[in-house]
């Protein structure tokens, strides 16, 4: 009688160590693919234009059209803490935009704090309005952190 509990013990052991193992290689497989973000909106526009802003997201080669939060943040060169958030709109195939108009020539600077699938994204392109002073351009020296407080602030709206 004692054996036979012993070999009931150890087979109880032996299928509650195969769960236990047969759990973690299936979370093994569960890595999640990067998320990328690209612009589609061009490098250069006129004064009083107005603007799309225009990513399109994609993961594993698929349009993203379930996206959490698109938020396009827009300053110009040296005047981050003035920037604007800009919420985006799902239009079609994984393409997120909202317009903007440009009231003085300038660099500017636009960033997409993108939220898709628990994972984060937040590409930056450069446009510039008119033509600009080449000495009135600051160079951007800003950290990406400063985004990522005015996104906190946006999203208490």
């Amino acid at each position: 009688m004692m054996k036979k509990l012993a070999w009931l013990g150890l087979s109880v052991l032996m299928l509650g160590a195969c769960g236990t193992n047969g759990a973690e290689t299936s979370g093994a497989g569960n890595t999640l693919e990067e998320v990328a973000v690209e612009f589609n909106t061009g490098q250069t526009a006129e004064v009083g234009e107005e603007v799309a802003l225009s990513v399109t997201i994609t993961q594993g080669g698929e349009a993203v059209e379930d996206a959490d939060e698109v938020v396009y943040e827009v300053w110009e060169s040296g005047h981050r803490k003035d920037g604007e958030m800009i919420t985006a709109e799902h239009t079609a195939d994984g393409v997120y935009e909202a317009e903007t108009v440009f009231g003085e020539e300038g660099l500017y600077y636009m960033q997409a704090h993108t939220t898709a699938r628990r994972l984060h994204a937040m590409p930056k392109q450069e446009m510039t309005v008119g033509n600009p002073d080449p000495e009135s351009i600051v160079p951007d020296d800003s950290e990406d952190s400063e985004g990522m407080n005015m996104m906190e602030e946006h999203s208490g709206h």
